[in-house]
């Protein structure tokens, strides 16, 4: 282990919603200056990813934690 001089508060926890909002906080500060969805449209592993996946190559992005989009954010 590596030795550090910053302080450490062992008292600061988290609830899984304080977690899950900042979370939400940070992907929103994220998608200003980068694109929200950065996935490959084809790939060498596409066969296996799409019926793992149901004709996807991936698992859906919006998980719990993830903001809504903007088109949300304006309703």
């Amino acid at each position: 282990m590596i030795r550090t001089t910053l302080p450490v508060d062992p008292e600061r926890c988290y609830t899984w919603e304080q977690w899950q909002a900042g979370r939400a906080a940070r992907r929103r500060t994220g998608n200003l200056v980068a694109p929200a969805i950065i996935r490959r449209k084809e790939g060498a592993d596409d066969k296996r990813l799409r019926a793992t996946y149901g004709g996807e190559r991936g698992p859906p992005f919006n998980k719990p934690f993830d903001p809504p989009g903007t088109e949300e954010l304006g309703k």
